[in-house]
């Protein structure tokens, strides 16, 4: 057997029996403060558990979202829509897009009249 075959054998032994991988630990040094921020704020916002607020009258939200509408107030509407674990949906905050026969778009998100629960204008 010559050097190069020597050397060949125990860099593969090496690999096969001693080497071990350091996985995650090796790639948390390539991971931005950034990027790192925004899966913490991700995460934040996933696990939050939005608080049921008094439910209003239709046509008292519907004149809460005209107003709003007119004079650019930001307003957050809370949907009477539960997730699998028994919470609200997030409430969704922004300025009235506009309006259909069945919702009002809020930030180009449609929200249907019969599931909102509250409206709030906010100062």
């Amino acid at each position: 057997m010559t050097n190069k075959e020597d050397f060949s054998t125990l860099i593969n032994r090496y690999f096969q029996n001693d080497y071990r991988e350091r996985g995650k630990i090796k790639w948390n040094g390539y991971f931005l403060s950034d990027h790192t921020s925004s899966l913490v704020k991700e995460d934040v916002q996933r696990n939050q558990k939005t608080q049921k607020l008094p439910r209003i009258p239709l046509n008292e939200a519907q004149h809460i979202l005209q107003h709003s509408c007119v004079n650019y107030h930001i307003v957050t509407v809370q949907q009477n829509i539960e997730t699998t674990d028994g919470y609200l949906i997030p409430n969704v905050t922004g300025l009235v897009d506009g309006f259909k026969a069945l919702g009002v778009y809020i930030n180009q998100q449609f929200i249907a009249y019969e599931d909102i629960r509250t409206v709030i204008r906010e100062k």
